[in-house]
């Protein structure tokens, strides 16, 4: 029995495997991360289209925001920002927009968008961008895929070639 070859193939073997699974997650976590960047991107694009820049300067208009003048009704149609009864904190109010491909817009207290709902029905959310450094992680997987097991059995191949070594 040949302990150096059988040790040396066992661990091409199982890196190979460990690489093929490698691969399969890096196309997993490559799809994640593609599907997140594309969510953030398109948030990002409607929040700063020119419908929602219209909306948001006629919200912020000076005489409304001034403590000096009571604060606005919270069914303010002229401006096209509606709030729920039960919100004390302009939490939850929302405008109907249907154009630009924006149904509704939710908008939070400082006026921010909160989150979009698209003429197709999706709710889009702020989503942080994917960090660049996901984008090496899922490309060395294959890697440590196979260095891993590779590493593991020839290491433990030495050890035992060494308990196995006959005196001379």
């Amino acid at each position: 029995m040949n302990l150096r070859e059988g040790t040396r193939r066992l661990a091409l073997l199982l890196g190979a495997v460990g690489a093929i699974l490698g691969g399969f997650v890096s196309y997993l976590e490559l799809q994640s991360i593609l599907n997140q960047k594309e969510r953030h991107d398109k948030f990002e694009r409607l929040a700063a289209s020119e419908v929602v820049q219209q909306l948001r300067k006629s919200f912020e208009v000076p005489e409304l925001r001034s403590s000096q003048n009571p604060a606005p009704a919270k069914f303010d149609l002229s401006k096209g920002r509606v709030c729920p009864l039960d919100a004390t904190d302009d939490s939850g109010c929302f405008t109907e927009v249907d154009k630009g491909g924006i149904k509704t817009i939710y908008w939070t207290k400082e006026f921010g968008v909160e989150s979009i709902e698209t003429e197709d029905g999706k709710t889009l959310y702020p989503t942080p961008a994917p960090n660049r450094w996901l984008y090496l992680f899922a490309a060395i997987l294959p890697a440590l895929g196979f260095a891993l097991p590779w590493g593991l059995i020839r290491a433990v191949g030495w050890v035992g070639a060494g308990f196995l070594a006959s005196t001379k």
